[in-house]
């Protein structure tokens, strides 16, 4: 999954960002952000990848100046 240390990298106008190159391997997407409020441990993401619609938890976060990014683990990879 692509990263970067210079924070969030919005791809629209909502603030948001999904990677999910490897969650067919791994179960695990990173979403990153610009907007203000960042979820919380445990919070859930719906996310559709692979063609179908998952369900994530958020499972580690991370802040920024300006946003926040999160690694969400799917129930069943």
């Amino acid at each position: 999954m692509a990263r970067s240390p210079d924070g969030p990298r919005p791809f629209s106008a909502s603030g948001y960002a999904v990677f999910d190159e490897d969650f067919g391997d791994t179960g695990r997407v990173v979403i990153w952000s610009s907007t203000l409020q960042t979820p919380r441990l445990g919070d859930r993401f719906n996310i559709e990848c692979l063609g179908a619609l998952h369900d994530l938890a958020v499972d580690e976060i991370r802040t920024y100046a300006g946003g926040w990014s999160v690694t969400c683990r799917a129930d069943e990879p």
